[in-house]
This record gives C-alpha cells, sequence and structure tokens, in this order.
C-alpha cells in the first residue's frame, strides 16, 4: 500500500505546503544586483509556512528596482497576493511604465482581485546610481529610515499614499527624492521587525536605528544578520509572530 501523505491543520498536505513555501522563496531575487559604488542585501523570514511579505532587488533598464510589500495576513492567500504584485510590477516595468504608472496599474488590479478586507503595504522605487538618488512611493508602507552617515542621525519617513488594492485611482501617487551620500543606508522593513514583541515591549524604531549606526561600516548581508540575531534575542522564547523582511541600500564610503 502507497504511503499516505501527512495532513495537516485546514486539510492541506504536508507537502503542498513545503511545495508553496519553494514557489514563494523561489521568486525572490537569486542575487542582489551588482552596481559600482553600492551594496544590496535582501532577505524575508516568513512566520509560517508561506508568508504575506515580499521583496525584489533587481536592475532594470529605470534603474535598481527597490520592492517590499506587506499582504493583510498570513499563510498562502497573502502570499499569492504579494508574488502577484511583485509580478504587475515587474510586468509594467518591462513594458516601459514610468513608476507613477505603475502604481495606478497595480493598484487598480488589486482593487478588483481583492476582498474588500484585504490590501498590499508597499515601498517601491527606483535607485539612480548615477544621480544617488532613490525616487519612490510608499503605499501604506513605513516607517523608512535613512542613516544619514556624515551626521549619524537617522531621519524616518511615513506613507506617501494608502495601501494598494484599497480602491481605484486614477492619479500616480506622489513619487518623493531621497539622496543617498557616501555611506548613507536606505532600510525599509516590514512591521514585523519593528512589533517584534519581547519582555521589555516591542523592538521599536529607536533599536533599529542604533543597530545601523553600530555597524554601519558592515557590509548589508553582515547587517542583516547582526538585525535578525537581535531580534531572536529580543523575542526570546517568544514564536515569531510576523514576517521579517529586511531591504538595504547602501553607498560605501570611498
Amino acid at each position: 500500500m502507497a504511503d499516505t501523505p501527512l495532513t495537516v491543520a485546514g486539510g492541506l498536505r504536508a507537502d503542498d505546503i513545503a511545495a508553496a513555501r519553494d514557489i514563494q522563496m523561489s521568486i525572490l531575487p537569486p542575487q542582489m544586483p551588482q552596481v559600482a559604488g553600492y551594496d544590496f542585501f535582501g532577505c524575508l523570514r516568513p512566520a509560517a509556512e508561506t508568508g504575506g511579505d515580499m521583496f525584489d532587488l533587481v536592475e532594470l533598464e529605470q534603474g535598481v528596482f527597490v520592492l517590499l510589500g506587506d499582504a493583510t495576513g498570513h499563510g498562502f492567500g497573502p502570499a499569492l497576493c504579494a508574488t502577484q504584485m511583485q509580478a504587475m510590477f515587474r510586468v509594467a516595468f518591462r513594458v516601459g511604465a514610468e513608476l507613477g504608472e505603475a502604481y495606478i496599474h497595480v493598484n487598480n488590479q488589486l482593487d478588483e482581485d481583492l476582498p474588500d478586507d484585504r490590501f498590499v503595504t508597499a515601498f517601491a522605487g527606483f535607485l539612480d546610481p548615477q544621480r544617488h538618488q532613490v525616487d519612490y512611493f510608499s503605499a501604506g508602507q513605513g516607517p523608512i529610515l535613512h542613516y544619514r552617515a556624515a551626521t549619524r542621525d537617522c531621519e524616518w519617513f511615513g506613507p506617501t499614499t494608502f495601501p494598494l488594492g484599497t480602491m481605484a485611482v486614477d492619479r500616480a501617487a506622489p513619487i518623493r527624492s531621497l539622496a543617498l551620500a557616501p555611506g548613507d543606508i536606505l532600510a525599509v522593513l516590514s512591521d514585523g521587525v519593528y512589533e517584534c514583541e519581547g519582555d521589555a515591549g516591542l523592538f521599536g524604531r529607536e533599536r533599529v536605528a542604533d543597530m545601523l549606526r553600530e555597524y554601519c561600516e558592515a557590509t548589508t548581508a553582515e547587517m542583516a544578520a547582526r538585525l535578525m540575531q537581535s531580534l531572536e534575542t529580543f523575542a526570546g522564547h517568544r514564536e515569531q509572530q510576523d514576517d521579517l523582511t529586511i531591504v538595504l541600500v547602501k553607498r560605501p564610503a570611498p
């Protein structure tokens, strides 16, 4: 007699869950962009077998595309929303859409596709490595952190518009510009990082800022590893409650 596939809660087979996780993780960028004068890193640690977070870091004709999305909820449904959003942005940019145009198309398609109680928060932008400038919008995603090496200060930016899929629009979201000086770091993190819970309360944005100041000379991969380690230590015995996604863009000092 053939072995009966192991089932888990909800009647899903364990091998189906593993396959879904493999598919989601395979859509993440297989390698970081290799751009002179810049250091990039992104990572995702889902809270469940699959997660509602997604990120992208890829060099396109318009520049280096930087994306972090967070679909409401956990599990298979939000994972599909997040991967759908990433794919729609990639297609829009490959057919020549500008950032604002892509926002309209992706938002309106998600508004059609998602139930009324579902939406996706997202940071989406392009780094121009020649001008050392990031043009972006933040659809409900924040706070966004800009570490300024010259002063060792951290500046925080909130969302520029409402989350994707909330309502149909006919105008592009406001586009903001952020200049990266030598040594500067742009940190785009999912709310699971800031809201990681421990005995002392929530991890919070000031601990994130302190981490960047302490490890500002390290590579982005090392910074992300240190931050993940700090989150684990801070949470202690608590299980991970939300997806953890870290996207870092650094312009190393000469």
